[in-house]
Parts: C-alpha cells; sequence; structure tokens
C-alpha cells in the first residue's frame, strides 16, 4: 500500500480562468440590452420579449437533442425550473419595457440593486441569517436607487417603477437559480432558460404582432444569439471559479452599457445616475465580500 494519496489534485477555483469567460458574458448581455432597446423604439416589448427567447430556443436546440440523447432532460425539480425561467421572462419584460423610454445605463443601474435584495429576501424567505452589516449594506444600495430616481424632483419616469419591479423579479430569479443549483446540471437550466421562456411569451405576441422587416428579424436574432451566448458563458465562468469570486467584476457592464448607450442613442447618464450607481455597486461588492469572508470562516 502506498504512502502517500495517489488521487489527482483538483485545482482550486481561480478567478483568472473564469473571468475572461465572465467578461465575455458581459459583453453579450450589453448587446442584448442594447438591440433590444434599439428593437423597442418600434416594436412593443412584450414581442421584443418573444423574439429574443424563441431565438434562443433555436439556438439552444442542439444542447437539448444532446441531452435527449443522454437521458438527461428530465429535471429533478421541474417546478423550480420552471418557476426560474418565467421570472426571467418576466424580468426581461419588465426591463424592455423600462430601456424603451429611459437611458440604459439608469436601468442597469437599477438592475444592480438585485444582488442586495437576494439577501434581504434571502433572511425574510428562506431564514437565512444576516448580520447588521449586510442589512445596512442593503439600505445602502436602496438610497443609490432613490437617487438615481430622484423621488419628488419632478423627475421619476413612470418606467422606473417597471425597472424596480425587474430588479425585484431578478432577486427571485437568482435564489431559484441558488435552488436549483443543488439538482439539476447547468446544461439542463440552460435549456429550460430559453424554452419556458419561448412558451410562455408565445400565446400573448399576438396581440402586439408587427410584422419585422429583413433587418429587425436579424435583431431579433442577435438579442437571442446574444443571451443564450451570455448565459452560457456565465456558465463557463462559474466551473472556473466561485460566483462569490467573480461577482464584483459583473459591475463592469455598467461602463460598457453606458458605451453601447452613448454609440447607438447619444445617451450618458447625468451625475446623479453615476453617484446613485456608484452607491449601489459599493454597497453590493461590500456584501459580497462579506458573504465571502463569512462562508471562509464557516458562519454562512
Amino acid at each position: 500500500m502506498s504512502g502517500h494519496d495517489d488521487r489527482p489534485v483538483v485545482p482550486p477555483p481561480s478567478v483568472t480562468a473564469g473571468l475572461p469567460f465572465l467578461l465575455a458574458a458581459t459583453i453579450s448581455f450589453g448587446f442584448l440590452d442594447s438591440v433590444a432597446k434599439l428593437l423597442t423604439q418600434t416594436y412593443d416589448p412584450l414581442q421584443v420579449t418573444w423574439g429574443r427567447f424563441t431565438f434562443a430556443l433555436v439556438i439552444v436546440l442542439p444542447f437539448a437533442v444532446r441531452l435527449a440523447t443522454r437521458g438527461g432532460l428530465r429535471s429533478r425539480r421541474p417546478g423550480l425550473q420552471l418557476l426560474r425561467a418565467s421570472l426571467l421572462a418576466a424580468c426581461n419584460f419588465m426591463f424592455f419595457i423600462a430601456i424603451q423610454t429611459m437611458q440604459l445605463a439608469e436601468v442597469q443601474a437599477i438592475a444592480f440593486i438585485a444582488p442586495l435584495l437576494v439577501t434581504a429576501l434571502a433572511a425574510l424567505i428562506l431564514g437565512e441569517r444576516v448580520g447588521l452589516r449586510r442589512w445596512l449594506a442593503v439600505a445602502a444600495g436602496l438610497v443609490g436607487v432613490a437617487v438615481i430616481l430622484r423621488p419628488g424632483s419632478g423627475l421619476l419616469h413612470w418606467a422606473a417603477f417597471f425597472a424596480v419591479a425587474q430588479a425585484v423579479i431578478n432577486a427571485l430569479f437568482h435564489l431559484t437559480t441558488r435552488a436549483i443549483a443543488a439538482h439539476d446540471p447547468p446544461q439542463l437550466t440552460f435549456v429550460y432558460t430559453a424554452t419556458v421562456g419561448a412558451v410562455v411569451a408565445t400565446p400573448f405576441v399576438p396581440m402586439v404582432w408587427v410584422w419585422p422587416t429583413a433587418t429587425d428579424w436579424l435583431l431579433m436574432g442577435v438579442t437571442g444569439l446574444a443571451g443564450a451566448l451570455g448565459h452560457l458563458f456565465m456558465i463557463l465562468a462559474l466551473r472556473r471559479a466561485e460566483a462569490s469570486s467573480l461577482a464584483p467584476y459583473m459591475y463592469l457592464q455598467l461602463p460598457w452599457i453606458t458605451f453601447l448607450g452613448w454609440m447607438m442613442f447619444g445617451h450618458l447618464p447625468d451625475s446623479w445616475t453615476i453617484l446613485g450607481a456608484a452607491i449601489v455597486i459599493g454597497s453590493g461588492i461590500y456584501v459580497y465580500s462579506r458573504e465571502r469572508y463569512l462562508r471562509r470562516v464557516g458562519r454562512l
């Protein structure tokens, strides 16, 4: 019998290994949002949502066929998978309503409150213990959203309510994603994401249907491709690095989407939006770093 362990050494997750895929996901989601905003200037956000998921479904079909041949299409928690995918479809729909009239950077900055809401909802719904420091960070993030929206200033747009609603739905989506990860492989979740979104949107889209031009069909295809690639890159990133290690880098999506908003629509966020976004992002990074520390010392 050997006196040492001959099992292969599995390298620890590396941020540097996962970061390129995270950045690729960020770029993909930025293209999705900016092209979706362009389409919402002509088409109802519901139709844009339908196009985003229907074309994503076409792209993920090879994954579905591959899983089916291996008998891997059966979920251990189908109800949770349906709920998760439906939440994502609703989140996209709310986001598209908001960006139809608001700047991309404004809506994205508000969307960054979602990780903080995950912390709050995990405590309220799942009974997870959340200390005073993280509650204060959540409160600071809400202050940041208030700075962006500036209620009472006369500048608050009705679409801002949809921006906040999508952040809440996005937080619930992340909670269900966390719950499903222990039961189903990410490839199956990837297939559910596109399939359910397309199925849910299809019965409603005839109410708002406008036949797209050839160019707009292509742009809808871009949203589907960008969405599918974004989720695929996220899966590859999380295979190579811990989510808590990658989380701070997700905020790089804001400067990227700000650049796209400026290039495509001539929009630049004002100083209040920048200040509010800085507060939200700072609060989010603190919560991620605090949770990573608590997990390391065995208190989370």
